[in-house]
């Protein structure tokens, strides 16, 4: 009689877990683990070659290393079901296995394609559902290898694409001020990734930070600077251009949340909104006097006088 294939998931995301039909399950040695989650990461066949390099590499060969794979391939079938690994020839490959990396992997690319669609609601969406199968630091407790090792690393670079995925989505629909906290966070952890930066800049030059939006430049080109010696790149300089120019470019996003804000009101019940809006433009236009300013400093080594436009002085009344 043929064996029914249990459900087999592998979870990478965080700590090392393997269930069948939703229980533990033990493969039974590290070696095997990390066989198993070599396995897990790949969408097809892997040669015995590859599994070898990768369990062993050059040092510690058991006498016959084939035969080690074969005997760890078998022990694995034994605990999780005969049809749970297929063998190809000369390769080994996981069978109808659920594995939280690639959904990562496949939910990241679906977020990328709806935002070069221009669909940033879904685009958002999705990029939170991929993160949200993180769990902790990828490939915890499997064997301090350097397969290992550089496999969670360029795991957790994909966690952060995720993560500037889902804050270019929340731009693209205006929650630029959900944001702002995040991405600080995300910077703290990930200094160096200059998409970051550029995001946050954005972020708070739409919530009407202007002036914290060009220190956020300065605080990039310190740390760069200072750890890389090096000055940050084209990106975030024409960033900061455009934000010194007011750009009407990066403000047009500003208002795409209101695709989703729901039918107008009439005007008589919307007094205190647009009273809101007046009081954001008198700060908005302060804190271009203020750039204007600082910018006119730089250029002349000395401090100017605020220029004396008849539309600052109305709006700042």
């Amino acid at each position: 009689m043929a064996t029914t294939q249990r459900g087999l998931e592998i979870r990478l995301l965080g700590s090392f877990q393997v269930t069948v039909d939703g229980c533990p399950a033990s493969t039974g040695g590290s070696k095997r683990d990390a066989l198993l989650a070599l396995l897990a990461l790949r969408r097809g066949p892997v040669p015995v070659d590859a599994l070898i390099d990768a369990l062993w590499g050059a040092d510690g060969l058991p006498a016959s290393p084939r035969n080690a794979i074969h005997h760890h391939v078998a022990r694995l079938r034994a605990a999780l079901g005969q049809e749970s690994i297929v063998g190809s020839g000369n390769s080994y490959a996981l069978e109808n296995a659920s594995t939280d990396a690639l959904d990562f992997e496949d939910l990241l690319a679906e977020a990328r394609a709806a935002l070069r669609a221009g669909d940033g609601c879904t685009a958002a969406d999705v990029a939170a559902r991929a993160l949200a199968l993180w769990r902790g630091r990828a490939l915890e407790g499997l064997p301090d290898t350097l397969w290992v090792g550089a496999e969670a690393e360029r795991l957790e670079g994909l966690r952060i694409d995720a993560l500037e995925e889902r804050f270019e989505a929340a731009l693209e629909i205006g929650e630029h001020r959900e944001i702002v906290s995040e991405l600080q966070r995300a910077i703290h952890e990930s200094p160096f990734r200059e998409r970051l930066w550029r995001q946050l800049m954005v972020a708070l030059y739409r919530s009407g930070r202007a002036a914290d939006a060009l220190e956020t430049y300065q605080s990039a080109r310190r740390v760069h600077v200072e750890e890389l010696g090096l000055e940050p790149g084209p990106e975030l300089r024409r960033m900061q251009e455009a934000i010194l120019a007011h750009d009407p470019g990066i403000a047009g996003a500003a208002v795409a949340g209101a695709r989703r804000a729901g039918p107008l009101r009439p005007v008589d019940e919307r007094g205190d909104e647009l009273a809101h809006v007046v009081d954001q433009l008198r700060e908005n236009l302060r804190n271009a006097q203020e750039l204007y300013e600082r910018a006119r400093s730089a250029l002349e080594g000395r401090a100017v006088s605020a220029p004396p436009t008849r539309a600052f002085a109305a709006l700042s009344g």
